[in-house]
């Protein structure tokens, strides 16, 4: 079955008056979270086949440290990942080619947890539909599986079945 995940960048500096949203760099706590979300993602044996990356230099960062762990054959910056929207999601998921298995996608709050949100169907697990509903956590990968093509998933079509953490949520 298809899956998607979705993953918001790891921990950022703070936004600053000298310094641009686009090009803000990960703390070092954040660049030790994604090294070990790379790590967790492998040994639940998600290792995307595409990889949609936001521009930005934190989700670039994010990504980079990740791919440390997770090799993968394609990965493709999308400059409209981030500022997008749900619907700007869907769009680049509708135009993959070759149906890859496993796609994931680095990006931003709050498009990353709307954008669970929304494929998210009536199956899917409970307390990772309460955390979505509060916001993806930065450094985290929110999983959803369905049946059919990139271009058929649409909305409540998917299981959002879990949310991949290196530290506890709670």
């Amino acid at each position: 079955m298809p899956t998607l995940l979705l993953i918001r960048h790891a921990k950022a500096e703070p936004p600053s008056d000298n310094l641009q949203d686009h090009e803000r760099s990960l703390t070092l706590p954040g660049r030790s979270s994604a090294t070990k979300l790379g790590e967790v993602l492998l040994e639940a044996g998600l290792v995307p086949d595409v990889v949609l990356v936001s521009s930005a230099v934190r989700t670039q960062q994010t990504w980079k440290l990740m791919s440390s762990s997770l090799e993968t054959a394609d990965v493709r910056v999308e400059e409209e990942l981030y500022e997008t929207h749900v619907g700007g999601v869907q769009e680049l998921l509708a135009a993959l080619e070759g149906e890859p298995n496993i796609v994931a996608i680095v990006g931003h709050e709050p498009t990353m947890s709307a954008t669970a949100a929304h494929f998210a169907g009536p199956d899917s697990d409970t307390p990772s539909l309460q955390r979505i509903a509060q916001g993806l956590p930065t450094g985290n990968a929110a999983t959803l599986v369905f049946e059919g093509t990139w271009a058929s998933l649409d909305t409540s079509a998917a299981n959002l079945n879990g949310i991949y953490a290196t530290r506890a949520l709670y």
